[in-house]
């Protein structure tokens, strides 16, 4: 596990890759998310696929309080998932499932750290659960998050407007199937949003209707930020004159 995670992520991952080690039930332990990719901070959690035999039975919440004992302070379980808090603060999301259940959200970041299935054989089950993402309806959704992030900004509701970027962001990943590597500023929700939509633009057209919403805002701030609004148009703010007439 040499090069995932630091070195008390790497503790964490080999409790419980020790835990399981001849364990019948078990077929792999992955990693994925940040401590996998090397993108992550000290503080970071740790993110856990745990690929079962077809014909073991989980149960998430008794699973997790068995693989950390008294340390597992907080144990929230749905499903075959469980996030763990322990007493130190560190933080594990598992999920425990069989590989034709594998999820394509990890594909991208997989990597395995014990168990005799390797990690292309993992990726394989989970892009053939992929399911096309409804393109046209995300981009709805992340264009009225922007407009939403845009009107908190301007009415100085900075907490709501990162939360719509936030909003947006989620809509993106939701249309690449998998998160983007954007290193955000919560204390500047318009430098954010300008990222957001500039990653949007690299890689779907959002089409003239949605262009026309984007243009009526004010958007001379994301544009000194290096976000250009293609095809852009003059066209005046709301509740603003665009011209005077005599």
């Amino acid at each position: 596990m040499a090069g995932i995670g630091s070195a008390a992520h790497q503790a964490l991952i080999g409790r419980i890759v020790a835990r399981y080690e001849g364990d019948p039930r078990i077929r792999a332990v992955a990693v994925f998310g940040s401590v996998s990719t090397g993108a992550w901070h000290e503080l970071s959690d740790v993110d856990l696929d745990v690929v079962t035999a077809d014909d073991a039975v989980i149960d998430a919440e008794a699973e997790a309080r068995a693989l950390f004992g008294e340390r597992a302070a907080i144990v929230i379980a749905r499903g075959d998932c469980a996030d763990v808090v322990l007493d130190t603060v560190e933080e594990v999301s598992i999920r425990w499932h069989p590989l034709a259940a594998t999820s394509p959200n990890i594909t991208a970041t997989l990597h395995v750290a014990a168990g005799t299935l390797a990690a292309p054989e993992i990726a394989a089950a989970g892009e053939a659960n992929r399911v096309p993402p409804d393109e046209q309806r995300l981009l709805d959704v992340l264009v009225r998050e922007a407009i939403g992030a845009w009107k908190n900004a301007k009415r100085g509701r900075g907490w709501d407007a990162v939360t719509a970027v936030e909003h947006a962001r989620h809509a993106l990943t939701a249309l690449r199937g998998r998160r983007d590597g954007l290193r955000l500023d919560p204390a500047d929700p318009l430098g954010a949003l300008a990222a957001v939509l500039a990653e949007t633009e690299a890689s779907f057209d959002l089409g003239p209707r949605r262009r026309a919403l984007l243009e009526r805002l004010d958007l001379q701030r994301l544009k000194g930020r290096g976000y250009r609004l293609p095809g852009s148009r003059k066209i005046p703010r709301p509740g603003i004159e665009s011209e005077r007439r005599p």
